[in-house]
């Protein structure tokens, strides 16, 4: 089971609370108590749309909670390079990456869409990757037009939108809090950085949790950290806020506005979703559970919302 804000422990265990609970103007306070519409039925729904002139795919998961009536928040599941683009990638990624089964459990819409060119990617900036970056296509303004599709017709939570994704994805995440902290209310990357070159102008501090291999390009990673701790204004020094086996999260709660920084460091971990999925498609990347990178995402970013 996984609580909001908080990881299950052992009292006897070495584990300790993941994200303790947050204050400030960027913390859920309440949801909009109803919808101007029914919304989907639970269940998975495809759909594509036109973006720049190209044909862009997506799926949507509704949860059996969306019965309630109550607006869901939302969770973007940014795939890595080439895993989209076509339905077994789709398939690959929606089964390795679990976000639509604790979306169910939990009770947010997972929303998962495509990347452009094959391989699929997507444009995180000139560091990554493929034809996306390559072709500078504007997917941002794709995420943006992407959420208001999602909101016709899902009776979703727009203070609640958080975006996740591994490695291109986990970039695309750290541009989206960038370049649309106005519409994202929290970020997530899993072994994926911040391309260099952006610069950002935020409406709004941004809460942000890294997921890294520590044998994974791991400086990048932490460089990564360092600019979210200046853009946030953080001070002091981090906490260790969750601990087992091989995986240590520290967490900076000392920031502007409330929010926090969080960096979860998987020891001799790789380029992977870290999660006790079976089985793990990604090469060299095994089933493991002392951490569960679905279920981390949504422990942290559901403690967020826009102001």
């Amino acid at each position: 089971m996984v609580l909001a804000g908080f990881v299950n422990v052992d009292p006897a265990s070495t584990d300790a609370v993941a994200f303790p609970l947050a204050t400030g103007p960027n913390v859920v306070r309440s949801q909009i108590s109803s919808c101007p519409h029914p919304g989907l039925k639970p269940g998975r729904h495809k759909r594509t749309t036109i973006w720049e002139g190209v044909e862009r795919w997506y799926g949507i998961n509704v949860p059996p909670a969306s019965v309630s009536g109550k607006p869901l928040p939302m969770v973007l599941n940014l795939h890595p390079f080439a895993l989209g683009g076509n339905p077994l990638y789709r398939r690959i990624w929606r089964h390795e990456s679990g976000l639509a089964d604790v979306g169910n459990a939990e009770g947010f819409v997972t929303v998962q869409p495509d990347g452009t060119g094959m391989p699929a990617s997507w444009n995180g900036g000139e560091e990554c990757c493929g034809e996306a970056s390559a072709n500078e296509v504007d997917d941002v303004g794709f995420i943006r037009h992407l959420i208001d599709l999602v909101a016709e017709e899902t009776c979703i939570d727009r203070s609640r939108v958080y975006a996740a994704g591994m490695s291109n994805g986990g970039y695309l995440s750290h541009r989206l809090g960038c370049e649309a902290s106005d519409v994202i209310a929290a970020i997530a990357p899993v072994v994926g950085s911040f391309s260099k070159e952006l610069t950002c102008d935020l409406d709004r501090r941004v809460p942000v949790l890294q997921i890294s291999g520590s044998e994974d390009n791991l400086d990048s990673r932490t460089e990564s950290v360092e600019r979210w701790l200046d853009l946030n204004d953080c001070t002091g020094d981090p906490v260790v806020t969750y601990q087992k086996g091989v995986a240590t999260c520290h967490t900076w709660q000392t920031c502007a506005d409330g929010v926090k920084v969080s960096h979860c460091i998987v020891e001799d971990g790789g380029h992977c979703w870290f999660s006790d999925i079976v089985p793990q498609a990604t090469p060299g990347c095994r089933p493991m559970d002392d951490l569960v990178s679905q279920e981390m995402v949504w422990d942290f970013v559901s403690q967020w919302s826009l102001p």
